[in-house]
Parts: C-alpha cells; sequence; structure tokens
C-alpha cells in the first residue's frame, strides 16, 4: 500500500514539473522568435505577440507604426529576466540600439517588456506594447 501512494505522488510531481517545464520552454522559445522579429525590425510582425484583446492604449496607433518603418535596429540586448507580480508574468529589460534609415543616427531605447502567460492559449502575450521610440 505504501508503494502504491510513494508511485501516485512521485506521478503526480512529475506532471506538475512537467507542466511548469512547457511553460519555461514556451517562455523561452517566444522570448527567442519576439528577438528575432525585432532584430530584423520587422514592427508589423511583432504586433503578433500582443494579445488580440488587449487595450487600446497598448496598441500602438497607425502614426506609430510608421514612426517604427522609420527605423532599422542595430542591437538587441536583452538583460536577465525578472518575476512579475504574479506567477504567469515575468518582466525583461531590452536595450534597444535603433538607427534613423534617413539620417544614419543611432539612439538607445531601454524596453521593459512585460510578458503575460495566458492558461487558456497555452502562451506568452507582451502586454507592455512595443517599445516607446519617442525619446
Amino acid at each position: 500500500m505504501k508503494k502504491l501512494v510513494i508511485i501516485v505522488v512521485l506521478l503526480a510531481l512529475l506532471q506538475a514539473c512537467g507542466g511548469r517545464m512547457s511553460k519555461k520552454q514556451n517562455l523561452d522559445h517566444t522570448l527567442y522568435q519576439y528577438a528575432k522579429v525585432m532584430r530584423w525590425a520587422d514592427f508589423d510582425q511583432a504586433l503578433n505577440f500582443m494579445d488580440p484583446k488587449a487595450d487600446e492604449d497598448v496598441m500602438p496607433t497607425e502614426l506609430e507604426l510608421n514612426r517604427f518603418k522609420q527605423f532599422g535596429v542595430s542591437s538587441y540586448v536583452p538583460r536577465p529576466i525578472l518575476p512579475g507580480p504574479d506567477e504567469n508574468s515575468i518582466i525583461q529589460t531590452v536595450e534597444l540600439k535603433l538607427y534613423n534609415i534617413h539620417t544614419k543616427r543611432e539612439k538607445v531605447v531601454i524596453d521593459k517588456q512585460v510578458w503575460r502567460y495566458d492558461e487558456e492559449q497555452k502562451r506568452w502575450f507582451l502586454d507592455s506594447g512595443l517599445p516607446d521610440i519617442t525619446h
């Protein structure tokens, strides 16, 4: 009887760990894909990482999207991930170097990204929006 209880407990623990590992792997994959999109300055594609149900104040306007098209990305350097306010969110700060394609002037933008895991969709969404490049 004791062996059965121990086996059931171990199986339950393995199942719980497996769920967390896949969530972590999903995060790693999402952050890698987002970094790849940003390095190629594909800001339209970066919108796919945002929740379609996000607040309108987070979604970029047409003017902001056009402003992004004036820039290329020369560097995308992520810093270590920090835990968010709950277990389904993380914070990642990224140093983004952009250059204006017309003037060739470079600027550095610090992008504080807030990512949220959606349990229903089993994926991570960028809640903080695209970087603020107006400064």
